[in-house]
C-alpha cells in the first residue's frame, strides 16, 4: 500500500500514536480558542461532546498534562474523529502534504467560498 492510500487505521502502532498526538495537540489548542466549528461538520458530535466535557472538567491542568491525559482517557473517541475525517497520512503518522493548522485553514476557506 502506498503512502497516498494510508488512513489512520492503516498506520502501525507507533505512527498511529504520532498521528493521534499531533491531532490532540491541534484539538486542545482549538478547543481553548473555542474554535472547533470545522470539525462539527462531520458526524462526530457525540465524540466531541465527551472530549470537550473532559477538557472542561480538567481545564486547570498544564497544557502538556491536559494533552497527555485526554489522549490516554479519550483515545478511542479521537480515533473515531480521525476515521471520519478520512485524511491521508504518511507512514510516519504525519498528515500527508499538510499540517492540522493548514487543513483547518483550507477547510475554513472552502466554507467562506461556499464550497
Amino acid at each position: 500500500m502506498s503512502d497516498s492510500e494510508l488512513t489512520i487505521t492503516d498506520l502501525d502502532e507507533s505512527a498511529q500514536e504520532t498521528a493521534l498526538m499531533d491531532f490532540v495537540k491541534f484539538y486542545v489548542q482549538h478547543y481553548k480558542q473555542n474554535n472547533l466549528e470545522i470539525l462539527s461538520q462531520y458526524k462526530v458530535d457525540y465524540a466531541m461532546n465527551d472530549i470537550n466535557q473532559y477538557l472542561f472538567e480538567n481545564r486547570y491542568f498544564a497544557p502538556e498534562q491536559l494533552v497527555e491525559a485526554v489522549l490516554k482517557t479519550k483515545r478511542e473517541l479521537f480515533l473515531t474523529i480521525l476515521k471520519n475525517l478520512k485524511l491521508p497520512y504518511n507512514a510516519n503518522g504525519a498528515l500527508k502534504d499538510n499540517t492540522w493548522d493548514g487543513w483547518y485553514r483550507q477547510s475554513f476557506a472552502k466554507i467562506q467560498q461556499g464550497i
